[in-house]
């Protein structure tokens, strides 16, 4: 299953979601369809397998939001921002599984538990670093932040090397400066 899950991850990059099959799998990784079918009963399961171990990567790539406290708040956006970035463009078919994620409601599910658990970990550092925002509003900014990054790092990981490094540029800009009307540090 493992080896299945790499070449699939390989196999949407070169091909993209709409020419990801299981034959083409089976091919690529030199089994059966059938040895495929044993784990996985079609092509959207294979990806949700991988969405659901990308999610656990990505946790781990942006780093432990609600220890972002005191005045270092700044670099620890700079810190999340590139260490999911790097990680991100290094994993091989990530950018084509997050592309992926807006044509399965069962990807998409996924992609929206992930952002909900980050929005949770970023208001509870935002409240560890003083912010005192209502609740509601807290939650607006926190998805808005969220839900921006999530948007522009896509695009970066779409990106020729030079606009994407602007773009990630540009995004930090962005969050930083909305961040400092709320925090006091």
């Amino acid at each position: 299953m493992e080896r299945l899950l790499r070449v699939s991850a390989e196999l949407l990059e070169d091909v993209g979601v709409d020419g990801f099959n299981t034959n083409l799998l089976a091919q690529r990784a030199g089994v059966g369809v059938r040895a495929i079918y044993r784990y996985f009963p079609n092509k959207w399961a294979i990806l949700v397998a991988m969405a659901e171990r990308a999610s656990v990567l990505e946790r781990s790539w942006i780093g432990d939001l609600r220890r972002q406290s005191g005045s270092d708040w700044r670099a620890g956006v700079d810190r999340a921002i590139d260490g999911y970035y790097e990680a991100a463009r290094r994993h091989r078919g990530y950018a084509a599984l997050r592309a992926a994620s807006l044509a399965s409601p069962e990807l998409r599910a996924i992609d929206q538990r992930v952002s909900q658990e980050l929005q949770d970990d970023l208001a509870a550092g935002l409240r560890d670093l003083g912010v005192s925002l209502d609740d509601r509003r807290l939650e607006i900014v926190c998805l808005a932040i969220i839900e921006t990054a999530n948007r522009l790092l896509d695009i970066a990981l779409q990106s020729e090397p030079a606009a994407a490094d602007l773009l990630v540029a540009e995004l930090k800009r962005i969050l930083v400066g909305l961040l400092q009307q709320y925090v006091q540090v």
